[in-house]
């Protein structure tokens, strides 16, 4: 059975991370969401040189989102 993507849609935005510039084949981007039922979402993306080169949604827990904020 596959797991059910969160709705990002209906998510509140915590924090954005922006390196780069769009279309910079270098630059990225990391979003931290949190759904309606309190779970944290990251969705990581980027350019085809980017450590992002494909679009990453990862359910994390709320600590592991702390550590994240953290880190910035």
């Amino acid at each position: 059975m596959a797991k059910k993507a969160p709705n990002l849609e209906t998510a509140t935005e915590i924090r954005r991370v922006t390196k780069g510039y769009f279309g910079d084949p270098k630059g990225f981007e990391e979003i931290l969401y949190r759904t309606k039922n309190n779970r944290y979402v990251l969705l990581q993306r980027g350019g085809h040189e980017s450590p992002f080169q494909e679009e990453k949604i990862t359910q994390i827990l709320k600590v592991d989102a702390e550590a994240w904020l953290a880190s910035l």
